[in-house]
């Protein structure tokens, strides 16, 4: 575990629980079993611990995609990549509810939009990239725009997520993995 990583695990429960509001020192600690100390060693403000608290969501994110098999036909590999962000299970749903609202405070934000909009760049120009490659392969329709295209799947994804977190938890992986296999079956069409 890295610099303060306990803490930042608490702070997403947090979030999840109760949102961006719900974030101070005190309820870390207490989520954390620390001392308010503890806490302020690590992070001074609550924009900090914010902050950090994106990085932290962003980087296990990351860190997920990066440990998957992309080997094989592009559009399975795309979706490995996709389900990563299904809130299919608790622990997806719970980092969902996270990550929206992080992207929801992203807009008003000076400290999480910047990183958001970076983590946004990133996610796009590899989209963009893979979707690059696929052409390549003869997988992908050589006429799409790759960077239009990594646009629309990051639409689609974020509209499921929304759409999926409104549900009753035991109907929420019916609908995205249905919704997002439907959306790859066109976007591979004919290929």
């Amino acid at each position: 575990m890295g610099r303060g990583d306990h803490l930042l695990d608490a702070l997403v429960r947090v979030v999840a629980d109760g949102g961006i509001a719900a974030v101070s020192v005190r309820a870390v600690a207490a989520e954390a079993g620390v001392s308010v100390a503890q806490v302020q060693y690590y992070f001074r403000t609550k924009e900090e611990l914010v902050t950090a608290a994106y990085k932290h969501v962003a980087e296990g994110l990351l860190e997920r995609v990066r440990a998957l098999d992309l080997s094989g036909p592009p559009r399975d590999a795309l979706r490995r990549v996709l389900h990563v962000w299904l809130p299919v299970d608790e622990a997806r749903s719970r980092d969902a509810k996270v990550w929206l609202t992080f992207a929801a405070a992203a807009p008003v934000s000076p400290a999480i939009g910047p990183l958001s909009a970076e983590m946004d760049g990133d996610l796009k120009r590899w989209l963009a990239g893979f979707l690059g490659e696929a052409q390549r392969a003869g997988a992908l329709d050589p006429a799409l725009d790759p960077d239009i295209e990594a646009a629309l799947i990051l639409a689609v994804q974020d509209g499921l997520v929304v759409q999926a977190l409104v549900l009753p938890e035991q109907e929420r992986a019916a609908l995205v993995v249905a919704a997002m296999d439907t959306y790859l079956d066109r976007l591979f069409a004919g290929r």
